[in-house]
Parts: C-alpha cells; structure tokens; sequence
C-alpha cells in the first residue's frame, strides 16, 4: 500500500499531524500542570503565614500555636486533598505537627519543592522558627491525567478525521497525475492517439499535461512520418526492383541473342541506378538528421550557384530550358558541397517540371545581415493545397509527371534540411500554371574580414 504516492502522501501528512496533537497535548498539560501548582504554591504559602501569625514565643523559650479546633480541622485534618503542617523552634526542635504520620523532611531549608509526592513550602517564622505546610499531589495529577486523556481523545479524533479528508482530497489532487500516467501507458502500448483532458486537470499540473499533449503530438506525428517514410522508401524500391526481376526472369526464361542480352543488361542497370539515386538520397537525409555541425567554412553562394548550373546545363539543354542567373556577392558559413545539393536540386525540380521551351531565374543577393538564392521557374506550378507538403519526404505534387521524370520526391526535403541545417529557412510560392518561386534564406557574413575573424 506504501508504494502509492496517495499513501506516501497521507502517511507524511498523519506523522506530521501526529506530532504537531502530540506537542500540542504536551504543552497543554504542561501548563495545566504549572498553573496547579502556582495554585498550590500560593494556598500553601497563606496556610503558612496563617500558622506564623499565631505563633507565640513563651517565657521558656518555646513557642505557644494558638490555632483554632475549628481551623485545625477545616485545613488539615479534613481537607482534602490531604495538607498537613509541622513548626521547629531555633533549635530545631519539632513543636507541633498535624499529623503525625506524615513523613518531615531531613533537611529544612527555606523554599518550595516537591517530595515523594508531596509539595511542601518552608518560611521562616519568630523568633527563628521554622513553618512547613504540604499537600499531596496525587489529586493533581488525576487532573492532568484526565487532561492528558481529554485532549488525546479529542486529538486522535482531529486525526482520524484529517486522515479521512486527507485520503480524499489527495485522491482528487492525485487524480491528474493518474490520468497523466494511463495516457502515458496508453502511448507506450502504441495507442498514439491518447491525449491528456487538460480542462479536467489541476492548474498546477496543467502546463505539464500541455507538455505532454505537445511531445504526445509530435510523437504521433513523427511515428506518422515514420511509417510513410518506411511504406514510401519500399514503393520506391519495389518498382526498380520489379524491373530487375522481370528483365532477369524474361532473360533466363530461354536462350536469347546478343542484342536482347545487352537491351536487358541496360534496363537493369538503368533500374540499378534508380536504386542508388534512392538511397543516396536517404543517406543524405539521414545524416542530416543527426547533429548539426559547427560550419567554419565561408561559401561564396554565387560560386554555389554557378557550379550548380554548370552540373544541369545538359539537362536543361535537353529539354530545351533556358537557365539564367543574376549573382551578386553574398557569403555564408557553412558547407560547400551541402549547399550546393541543396541548390542542385532546387534547379534540378525547377527544370524537370518545366514545360519545353521554359526559363529558370536564378538570383543570389544579400542584404548585410541575410544572403538569398531565389530559384524561379515557368513551369507547370504547384496548387495550393499541395504547397504545405512538398518538402515533406518523397512528398510529389504531380504523380503522373513525377513517373515520367523518375523523382523520388526527396529533392525539396533534403534542400529544406541543409538549409534549416545551416541556420536558414526555405518558402516556396506557386502558381498552377504559371511557375514557382522557392527562396532560401541563409546568414549572411558581411566580408571576407568577418569570416576570417570566426576562423
């Protein structure tokens, strides 16, 4: 039962209460007990100056008590509870006690004190005399004992209410965190789906179980990615691989001529390329996924840029495309080769999803603070319902087009993580029809000087 944190809690809180009636009880009778012997104490002390005031010295040199019977009887014969009296001379010499049976001290020292019981005061009298005046405690302490019994009584009950109000107000205090670790499960079963009732929680654990709902989010949404990613990646591989199987069956299915032999060599080396291009391309991004470097390397973008077109000039000249770039100085820091992927494949998209005969803008520029590369083309656009999915992964906005071109919609993902990877962003704008625009947004260094400042 102690394993719960609502039994840890009400047992902490019953020993605390405990201790808190405990010392409570203890200070009560304590000062119940004082003020019965300050009332004691001051009886006492009035019997004592009673007895003085009637003491007489006589010619002998003795002492004459003329105590009434009537007074004698009254406060210590008959008083209960039980007080008695004793007088010495200067000799000390007892001369008069009221009971005989009672038991004097040894030793006669003015003041007050408690023994076997009893409590006794000691004063001084004529002549040298000496007065004691005592009374048994014993009614005294039933007293603080039936105190002591009254407020355990009434503390104990105190308790055991506290103990049930306890369990139950730690059962609701508890009961979000309850609901927080079934959703908690919930998820770690695979129900992804699970989220936490924010408006039934605490306001002290309300921003945790927001939390929760966000990393649940994410969670949900990258285990979303994770399965497309995985049913994407195979459908990319299957159709390369389906086309190796055929050509080999059809190959081996009965004796062909040379020419067959080399028609299906080719097709299956072309599908064996389709295979690599996939997973370089997978490679790439999962290095990106990983832990980001510190770039120390400044990069000239308008080289970046010109290398790029450079690489897809044939391309472009094969299907009649127009490249043309605009670059002004610009600098970053970063890595070389990563970002001229990343441009690679944005003039790469630019130009297979041109139409004959189109054009490809591109532009480098930088404002002091901010270096951009704007990649525009004429071709057949993107609608805008699809615009917030294509740099997700193997994300295509036009299938039958993307067939004919053999992308694997992995471009605009991994350009967006080298960017994003360097510290920068990428937007995209389109238009079915009219073309699109994709801007990369990267800080800048402001010279050469700067750069070699951060080396």
């Amino acid at each position: 039962m102690l394993d719960s944190l609502r039994s840890r809690l009400l047992l902490s809180y019953a020993l605390i209460l405990a201790l808190v009636i405990v010392t409570f009880a203890g200070t009560v009778c304590y000062l119940y007990w004082r003020s019965l012997l300050k009332d004691i104490d001051r009886d006492l002390q009035a019997d004592a100056r009673a007895i003085s005031s009637v003491l007489r010295a006589v010619p002998s040199g003795d002492f004459d008590l003329e105590l009434s019977a009537q007074y004698r009887e009254s406060e210590f014969v008959n008083r209960s509870p039980h007080t008695y009296y004793a007088v010495w001379n200067s000799r000390g010499e007892l001369v008069d006690r009221s009971d005989p049976d009672a038991v004097l001290p040894s030793s006669r020292q003015t003041g007050t004190r408690i023994r076997d019981g009893q409590r006794e005061t000691i004063i001084d009298a004529s002549s040298g005399s000496l007065i004691l005046v005592g009374r048994d405690l014993s009614e005294a302490h039933r007293e603080v004992r039936s105190l002591a019994t009254t407020v355990g009584a009434s503390g104990g009950a105190v308790l055991l209410l506290s103990l049930l109000g306890g369990w139950f107000l730690a059962g609701r205090a508890l009961a979000p965190v309850a609901r927080i670790s079934r959703a908690a499960s919930a998820m770690a079963g695979g129900d992804l789906s699970t989220r936490i009732a924010v408006e039934r929680t605490e306001s002290e654990l309300e921003q945790v179980a927001r939390a929760l709902n966000e990393a649940f989010d994410r969670l949900s949404h990258a285990a979303d990615l994770q399965r497309r990613f995985t049913a994407d990646a195979s459908h990319e591989l299957r159709t390369p691989l389906a086309t190796l199987r055929v050509q080999l069956d059809w190959a081996l299915s009965r004796p062909r001529t040379p020419a067959d032999y080399t028609e299906t060599l080719e097709t299956c080396r072309r599908a064996s390329d389709r295979m690599t291009h996939i997973v370089d391309e997978l490679l790439t991004l999962a290095r990106g996924d990983g832990e980001r470097q510190a770039w120390r390397e400044e990069v000239a973008l308008a080289s970046v840029v010109r290398d790029a077109i450079g690489l897809l000039q044939p391309m472009a000249a094969e299907r009649r495309v127009a490249v043309e770039a605009a670059c002004e100085p610009a600098y970053v820091m970063g890595d070389p080769a990563r970002l001229g992927d990343a441009v690679g494949n944005l003039l790469k998209n630019a130009i297979e999803y041109n139409r004959e005969g189109g054009r490809v803008a591109v532009k480098v520029w930088s404002d002091g603070s901010t270096a951009y590369v704007r990649v525009q083309d004429t071709g057949i656009g993107i609608a805008a319902d699809e615009l917030p999915k294509v740099f997700d992964r193997f994300y295509r906005a036009d299938k039958a087009r993307t067939r004919k071109v053999g992308g694997a919609g992995l471009g605009l993902a991994i350009a967006k993580r080298v960017v994003e990877d360097h510290g920068g962003s990428i937007t995209c704008r389109s238009q079915v029809e009219c073309g699109t625009e994709v801007i990369v947004s990267l800080p800048a260094t402001l010279d050469a000087q700067t750069a070699a400042t951060i080396h």
